[in-house]
């Protein structure tokens, strides 16, 4: 692991911005730097996915007041979730396929099936935790959140490199 990461330290250091991005936008990259892609995209998901559920929390299944019973932040929180979902896994797939997951492993059709089911099962994870730790332990919303993001990403990467898509 340690020369991969002195390797692509020298990489950054010694090219300059032309071939550093020449070298992100090809498919056959490094698996650091699809990582750090990867990444990227997941940071666009979670832009749109998490403003739709701040939008949702705020305006129509209010999921932030502090003076909510817990149980009805917790309800609400998860539906927004479930919204908010469907729309960042779309951006996700989108941008996975195009910029960072070589496709055509499997037919179009399949691999969104496939991509979903991954996205799908890390995110039902993450949503019996979230109330969970809302309704056991009192954590704040917003906390329940990022801990749901951050198991997503690290199950998501893994199965979608090696199940869903070529590399």
């Amino acid at each position: 692991m340690i020369p991969s990461l002195t390797d692509t330290r020298r990489f950054f250091r010694e090219n300059d911005w032309r071939t550093i991005l020449a070298r992100m936008n090809a498919r056959d990259t490094h698996p650091l730097i699809q990582f750090m892609k990867y990444g990227i995209c997941g940071v666009g998901s979670l832009i749109v996915s998490q403003g739709i559920w701040l939008a949702l929390s705020v305006w129509v299944w209010p999921a932030l007041e502090p003076d909510l019973p817990k149980e009805v932040r917790a309800l609400h929180s998860t539906y927004n979730n479930v919204i908010a979902f469907v729309f960042g896994n779309l951006f996700a797939y989108i941008t996975n396929s195009l910029w960072v997951f070589t496709p055509g492993r499997h037919h179009r059709v399949l691999e969104f099936f496939y991509f979903t089911l991954v996205s799908t099962v890390a995110f039902v994870i993450g949503l019996a935790v979230g109330p969970m730790l809302i309704q056991m332990y009192g954590i704040h919303t917003l906390l329940a959140q990022l801990l749901m993001i951050i198991s997503s990403v690290m199950v998501n990467f893994v199965c979608r490199k090696f199940f869903v898509f070529k590399g």
